[in-house]
């Protein structure tokens, strides 16, 4: 999972320097969020990388299934994400690729997170965040 985690983690760098944002990376693990992104304004973003690879079926959907991202953190004990410490999570799903860059405020209070970036008529509440990077541009 780490090494998964490290791999999202670049490839945001990554889609997010090839926008003009600026990335700051962290020594260590140990804190809240992965990176720091600065706009061209100057404004700087708290940002948590997340991503997951694989669906979960769901029958009562029709079997088109769904992408779950846990957006707790916490080695033993899992904790919702703390929006005093973390603005956006960037939720990457890998089979698609597809990213969701989502305001904290709108995941902060559930442990895990629903995607459904394969069915475009989804009315997911979360949908609305499907390569949200303009999210990037407020000032």
């Amino acid at each position: 999972m780490k090494r998964k985690g490290s791999l999202y983690e670049q490839i945001f760098f990554t889609e997010a320097l090839a926008r003009n944002l600026e990335v700051f990376t962290p020594l260590g693990d140990y804190l809240p969020q992965d990176c720091l992104v600065m706009n061209q304004a100057g404004k700087v973003f708290k940002v948590q990388v997340k991503g997951t690879k694989d669906k979960t079926k769901d029958s009562a959907r029709g079997g088109l299934g769904r992408y779950m991202i846990t957006t707790a953190g916490g080695a033993d004990k899992k904790i919702n994400m703390d929006c005093t410490k973390v603005d956006i999570l960037a939720a990457y799903v890998e089979a698609i690729p597809i990213w969701y860059i989502i305001p904290c405020l709108d995941v902060n209070q559930t442990m895990r997170i629903t995607l459904y970036p394969h069915n475009q008529q989804s009315r997911g509440k979360l949908e609305k965040y499907r390569e949200g990077w303009d999210l990037f541009k407020s000032v």
